[in-house]
């Protein structure tokens, strides 16, 4: 480590660069599809080290090369078919994020540092652990304050690659229940930043021996640990259970990618054909259903305006005494178009209608379409429909025959934002249908990254999940995140089971929104604080030639 007398120690620049990278790999080394969980607290405090006390300059590379080891492999999968710069496009803006974090990070926790070694105030053991404290909890909030920040601008951002994603097969999974996502990544991010934070301290010159000696960091990593540790061993939060839905999700395995040589009508058939051979297998059971759900896109397009495709649909869900949920493009009367899912029935729609609200920019719609079209016409030009942002209700009713149940429902990657999560709960949902097509990706790691993050909002929600693909990967999840059901990816199948009905609201509902505030604020006024000692070391010339 190096460092001036009297300045916080550091990384040297070629040891810092190297652990960013490494610490980035590892982030996705932990998320699937290899969902090493242990690997994101290494990779978490190889990144925090790699920053840590640097100077803005070697701050900003350090979270440049943190996000690019990240990200660029953690998407690769945007490249199957759309080529690089898509990839590259959502990349940047991604490592951009990253860098700011860098720089942020890097200033707040060297103007921490150089507020215990220049101000006498702040000095001594209390100054010391006080430290170890301000810095391991700012940096965490600023890891939270990221991610906020990327899950909502530009375009409504992108709310993927989070650290608690990490933990959805992990033991820490059951606690984003009470905290939520914002909640559980902020306290792995602490917890990691904990022992870096003693480290660093207990290296800097000075005459506190407790806060350099061995035994000072191995007090941080057990607070560190036990922080982990008392979040492993909470359990789900509890609600009430209202009953049971039997549930039927059909996979088509269908030819439903962009690129797809296929014929109109094919992906309904393939769904209409495997609801067939599911209802065949039901009958010879002698079983039933009470619902049946199909995956995002399966009834093509306009399905609510094509006669044909609407009897063969209400037709089976006849012979199954059980409402269809049906994925469609419907139009607008404004010319704009709808990523829908509606409730079929044997005399048509009986449960109302769902609308997709977080379309995906450059893929459902064209943000500045004159401006990216001067850049890259031929991709721009395959978005050729406008999809609008949904504003109906996020749950719709399933006819039942004990009355209605109160589905909540998210299309595709709105499964991935928060603000869906608590918009299908406020709307009275007991269960969640998460349609979804995975089409375009083939058999990369992003349908399982998603069923990741599907896995662990039936966990923070309370309500089982049924993640239903075109062609996988496809999982119906109980309410504590483990698999009641799932199809094997690329096979048309179904699969059936009894998910439970919930009601109420977690405290990760009620109040993750606070919790990812409150880890913002401190992360903020982290970064406040260091620039106000600076300001004030600076005043008193105690740091003369360092700042």
């Amino acid at each position: 480590m190096t460092g001036r007398a009297g300045a916080p120690r550091r990384l040297p620049v070629v040891l810092a660069l190297p652990a960013a990278v490494a610490g980035g790999l590892l982030l996705d080394v932990a998320s699937p599809g290899v969902a090493w969980w242990p690997a994101a607290f290494l990779g978490c405090a190889l990144v925090c080290a790699a920053i840590w006390n640097q100077g803005v300059r070697a701050g900003l590379g350090a979270g440049f090369l943190a996000g690019a080891a990240f990200w660029m492999p953690h998407i690769s999968w945007l490249t199957l078919y759309l080529g690089p710069v898509p990839w590259l496009g959502l990349c940047a803006v991604m490592i951009l994020w990253f860098a700011l974090f860098g720089v942020l990070a890097a200033i707040t926790t060297r103007g921490l540092a150089l507020g215990r070694e220049r101000i006498p105030r702040l000095g001594g053991a209390r100054g010391s652990v006080a430290l170890i404290a301000t810095q391991a909890l700012a940096v965490a909030g600023l890891w939270v304050a990221r991610e906020s920040v990327q899950g909502s601008w530009p375009y409504g951002g992108f709310a993927w690659g989070r650290l608690a994603h990490t933990q959805a097969d992990g033991p820490l999974a059951q606690s984003v229940s009470w905290f939520g996502f914002s909640g559980l990544s902020g306290a792995i991010a602490l917890a990691c930043a904990l022992p870096v934070a003693a480290w660093f301290a207990g290296a800097a010159g000075g005459a506190d021996r407790v806060l350099r000696s061995r035994r000072a960091i191995a007090i941080a990593a057990a607070a560190g640990v036990a922080l982990l540790l008392g979040l492993a061993a909470v359990p789900a939060a509890p609600l009430e259970r209202t009953g049971t839905l039997r549930v039927a999700a059909v996979q088509g395995n269908s030819k439903s990618g962009i690129f797809d040589d296929r014929d109109s009508g094919s992906v309904l058939g393939d769904h209409l054909a495997a609801t067939e051979r599911l209802l065949d297998e039901l009958e010879r059971a002698d079983d039933r259903v009470d619902l049946i759900v199909w995956p995002e896109n399966s009834g093509e397009f306009d399905f609510t305006n094509n006669p044909l495709a609407e009897l063969r649909v209400a037709r089976l869900a006849e012979r199954a005494d059980a409402p269809i949920l049906v994925g469609t493009v419907l139009p607008n009367d404004d010319g704009s178009y709808s990523n829908s899912a509606v409730v079929w029935g044997p005399d048509g729609a009986s449960g109302g209608r769902y609308d997709k609200r977080f379309p995906v920019p450059f893929a459902e719609y064209m943000p500045n379409r004159d401006f990216f079209h001067a850049l890259a016409p031929d991709l721009v030009d395959l978005v050729q429909l406008e999809y609008t942002p949904g504003v109906r209700p996020a749950a719709v009713d399933v006819p039942g025959d004990s009355g209605p149940v109160r589905a909540g429902v998210a299309i595709c990657f709105d499964i991935t934002f928060d603000a869906q999560a608590v918009a299908m709960v406020d709307a009275g949902a007991e269960v969640i249908l998460a349609p979804t097509n995975n089409a375009d990706f083939g058999r990369t790691d992003e349908s399982a990254q998603q069923l990741a993050i599907a896995r662990l909002r039936a966990i923070e929600t309370g309500r089982a999940v049924v993640n239903i693909s075109t062609v996988g990967t496809s999982a119906t999840i109980d309410p504590e995140g483990s698999d009641l059901a799932a199809i094997a990816p690329f096979t048309a199948g179904a699969m059936t089971a009894d998910v439970p009905l919930s009601a109420g609201e977690t405290p990760a509902i009620r109040f993750g929104s606070g919790i990812a505030g409150a880890w913002i604020v401190v992360g903020l006024a982290g970064t406040a604080s260091a620039v106000a000692i600076r300001a004030v070391a600076r005043r008193r010339g105690r740091d003369a030639g360092e700042v």
